[in-house]
C-alpha cells in the first residue's frame, strides 16, 4: 500500500471513529459550569432580551403608559410618522454631530496623553490619576458639575473669563454654544478611557521596530507617523466605534443640563425618547425610535468588524 493510500485510510478511520462518551468529571464540570453560568444568563434573558422583543413589538401600536390597556395596533405608522414628522431627523442628526464632536476631539487628546504616559517624563502618575477620575465617576455627578461650571451667572468657567477680561457667555443657554458644551464635558469625562486604550496598543508595539527605522535615519515623527500610528490602526478604530455608540447612547449631559435646549438646540436622541414616551405620552412612538436607534448601533457594530480587519498587523 502507498504513502497517500495509507493516508487516505487513516482519515477515513479518524472519521468514522466514535465520539468518545464524557467521562463523570468532565460531566461534573459542565454541570459546574452551568451553574455559574445560570444566574447571568437568566438575568440578561430578563432584563435585556426580553425587554427588548417587547420594545419591538410596542413599536406597533398605539398606546399611552398611563392607560397601556388601551393600545391599538398601527402596524408601521409609527415609522412613517418618522419620515412625515421633522422631530426624529433634527434629534438624530443632533445626536450624530454631538457623536461627531466627541470622536474628533477625543481621538488626538487620548492619543496625545497616550503618548505622555508612555515616555519617561515625570508626574506620569499622577497624571494617569487625574484623567481617570472622570471615567470612573457617575454621569450624573459629571453633568451636575459641569452645570455648575457653566452657570451664565456664578459658573466658576465665567468667573475665570472676567478675571482675564472676556465677557461672559451663555454656554448652556445659548442654541450656538450649548451642544458644543456638552461635547466639552464628555470629552473631560471620556477622554482618560481611551487614552488607557491607547497607551496598551502603545505598549504592544514591537520596540525593534522603532529602533531599526531610527537606525536607518527616520526621526521621531517619521517613526511615529509611519510606524507607530499605522500599528495602533486596530485601537483607534476600537476608539472610535466605542466613542460612538457611546454618544449615541448619551442621555444625562442633556436630561440634566439642557433639557434638550434651547431650542431642541441639545435634543439627543435618548433624551427625544424618554420626552416622548413619559411627558408626551406617546410609548409606541418612542419604541419604534428606540427601534431605529438600535439599527443604528448595530450597523455601526457591523461596521466595526469590518473596519478592524486591519492590514497592519504585528
Amino acid at each position: 500500500m502507498s504513502t497517500g493510500e495509507q493516508t487516505l485510510t487513516a482519515s477515513a478511520a479518524t472519521k468514522t471513529r466514535p465520539r468518545k462518551a464524557a467521562t463523570r468529571r468532565q460531566r461534573r464540570e459542565r454541570l459546574v459550569a452551568a451553574g455559574f453560568l445560570a444566574p447571568f444568563m437568566l438575568l440578561l434573558l430578563i432584563f435585556q432580551y426580553v425587554p427588548l422583543l417587547v420594545m419591538a413589538r410596542n413599536s406597533f401600536y398605539d398606546y399611552s403608559l398611563l392607560n397601556p390597556a388601551a393600545e391599538k395596533f398601527v402596524g408601521l405608522r409609527n415609522f412613517a410618522d418618522m419620515i412625515e414628522y421633522e422631530d426624529a431627523a433634527t434629534s438624530f442628526g443632533i445626536t450624530f454631530l454631538f457623536a461627531l464632536g466627541v470622536v474628533l476631539f477625543v481621538i488626538p487628546v487620548a492619543f496625545a496623553l497616550a503618548l505622555f504616559l508612555n515616555s519617561k517624563l515625570p508626574a506620569r502618575g499622577l497624571v494617569r490619576t487625574m484623567i481617570m477620575l472622570p471615567v470612573v465617576t457617575s454621569s450624573v455627578v459629571v453633568a451636575t458639575m459641569w452645570s455648575f461650571l457653566l452657570d451664565p451667572s456664578n459658573g466658576l468657567i465665567n468667573g475665570a473669563l472676567d478675571i482675564v477680561g472676556i465677557s461672559r457667555q451663555p454656554f448652556l443657554t445659548s442654541t450656538g454654544q450649548a451642544l458644543p458644551a456638552l461635547v466639552a464635558m464628555t470629552l473631560w469625562q471620556q477622554v482618560g478611557f481611551g487614552a488607557i486604550l491607547f497607551l496598551a496598543g502603545l505598549q504592544g508595539v514591537p520596540a525593534e521596530l522603532s529602533e531599526a527605522a531610527r537606525i536607518d535615519g527616520a526621526t521621531r515623527w517619521q517613526v511615529l507617523w509611519n510606524i507607530t500610528v499605522p500599528l495602533l490602526s486596530r485601537t483607534t478604530l476600537f476608539i472610535v466605534v466605542i466613542m460612538t455608540v457611546f454618544s449615541l447612547q448619551a442621555f444625562a449631559p442633556a436630561f440634566l443640563m439642557t433639557q434638550g435646549g434651547p431650542q431642541e438646540s441639545t435634543n439627543l436622541i435618548v433624551y427625544h425618547i424618554y420626552n416622548t414616551a413619559f411627558i408626551m405620552q406617546q410609548a409606541g412612538y418612542a419604541s419604534a425610535l428606540s427601534v431605529v436607534l438600535l439599527l443604528v448601533v448595530l450597523a455601526i457594530s457591523m461596521i466595526q468588524m469590518a473596519l478592524l480587519r486591519s492590514r497592519w498587523n504585528y
